[in-house]
C-alpha cells in the first residue's frame, strides 16, 4: 500500500485520540501557558511544553537512532474551534543528544493570537517510535485588561530558570518566524524558558519577567517591581526593586520588567514566591503569588 495510506491512518488515529475525554498518559506532559497583550483587542499566548528525556530513551533501548514526536492540539471556546496545531520534531538519538536525555527534558513551544475569554486547550504528544501517547487537558482565562481599573494591568508572570540559544536542537523545534516575533520571551537569538515544574537550583538566578501596560497616555509612567519569598507566612528574603521606564507601543504602552533574583539566600524547601507590581504615579498595585522548589 503506499506511503500516504499509512500517513492517512496515522492521522486519523490521532485525531481519534485527541477526541477522547479522559487524557491518555503514556507519555509524561508538563505544560504552562502565558498571555500578553498585543493591541486592545488581541492577545498573544505562548505554550511552553515538556517532556521528560528519559521518556524517549525508550526509543533508544529499542535500538532506533532517532525519533519524531507529532504534536496536535486544538483550542475551543465552548463548542467552537478557534485555533488549531500540528506540528512534528525529530531527536537524535545518538552522542550528545542521547546522552543528554536522561538528565534534560525535551522542550516544545508554539503561539496564538487570541480574544479575551475562557478556553479549553487539548494537546496530543506521540512518540512515533515506541507509539507511546500523552495528552493534556486544561481550561484558561484569558483577561481583558482594557477594563482593569483598580490594579496595575500586567500580562501574566513568568518564572524561569534557564536562557537557551535558539539554535539548541535538544530544547526547541525550528521555530516558526511570525510566532517568534510575537514572544516576548524571546530576545537577541535567546529564548527564556518557563518553568513549567517551578522547581529551581539554589546556585542558579531565578528570572522573573512581566508585562505591565498603560493606555491611552502620552507618557508612559514609571512602573517599580520586586519578588518576595514567604515561608510559613513570614517574609525570608526580597528583591532589590526594578523600576521600567521605557515603554513600547503607540496607543498601548508596554512596560516589560525583568528581575532577577539570585537564590543563593534561600535554603532549599517550599516557598511562596510573590511579586508585586507598583505604579506609584497612578497609585495602583498588582501581586501574583505562587509556590515554587528550591533545591540544591
Amino acid at each position: 500500500l503506499p506511503t500516504a495510506f499509512y500517513l492517512g491512518v496515522k492521522e486519523r488515529q490521532l485525531e481519534d485520540a485527541l477526541m477522547l475525554a479522559d487524557p491518555i498518559t503514556e507519555l509524561t506532559i508538563a505544560l504552562e501557558l502565558n498571555y500578553f497583550q498585543l493591541n486592545r483587542a488581541e492577545y498573544f499566548v505562548p505554550l511552553a511544553l515538556k517532556i521528560p528525556g528519559s521518556e524517549l530513551a525508550r526509543a533508544k533501548r529499542g535500538g532506533a537512532e532517532r525519533t519524531l514526536i507529532d504534536f496536535m492540539g486544538e483550542i475551543k471556546e465552548g463548542n467552537v474551534t478557534v485555533a488549531n496545531l500540528r506540528d512534528k520534531i525529530e531527536l537524535k538519538l545518538s552522542g550528545q543528544t542521547a546522552a543528554e536525555l536522561a538528565t534534560r527534558p525535551i522542550a516544545y513551544d508554539a503561539g496564538f493570537t487570541l480574544l479575551p475569554g475562557t478556553y479549553k486547550l487539548k494537546i496530543l504528544a506521540r512518540d512515533a517510535e515506541t507509539g507511546r501517547i500523552g495528552t493534556y487537558l486544561r481550561t484558561f482565562t484569558i483577561p481583558n485588561l482594557n477594563k482593569e481599573d483598580k490594579r496595575v494591568p500586567t500580562s501574566s508572570v513568568v518564572l524561569s530558570g534557564q536562557m537557551v540559544d535558539m539554535r539548541d536542537a535538544l530544547f526547541s523545534v525550528k521555530d516558526k518566524l511570525k510566532t517568534q516575533d510575537l514572544n516576548p520571551l524571546v530576545r537577541e537569538g535567546q529564548k527564556m524558558i518557563p518553568s513549567v515544574t517551578r522547581v529551581f537550583h539554589r546556585n542558579k538566578e531565578l528570572r522573573v519577567y512581566v508585562q505591565a501596560y498603560q493606555q491611552e497616555i502620552e507618557t508612559a509612567q514609571p512602573t517599580v517591581g520586586y519578588v518576595s519569598f514567604f515561608r510559613d507566612g513570614a517574609k525570608v528574603f526580597e528583591s532589590a526593586p526594578v523600576v521600567a521606564t521605557q515603554a513600547t507601543g503607540t496607543r498601548l504602552k508596554v512596560l516589560p520588567i525583568e528581575m532577577r533574583v539570585s537564590l543563593d539566600r534561600l535554603t532549599p524547601g517550599e516557598y511562596d514566591c510573590q511579586v508585586t507590581i507598583i505604579n506609584p504615579d497612578g497609585k495602583k498595585a498588582s501581586f501574583w503569588q505562587a509556590p515554587i522548589m528550591v533545591i540544591p
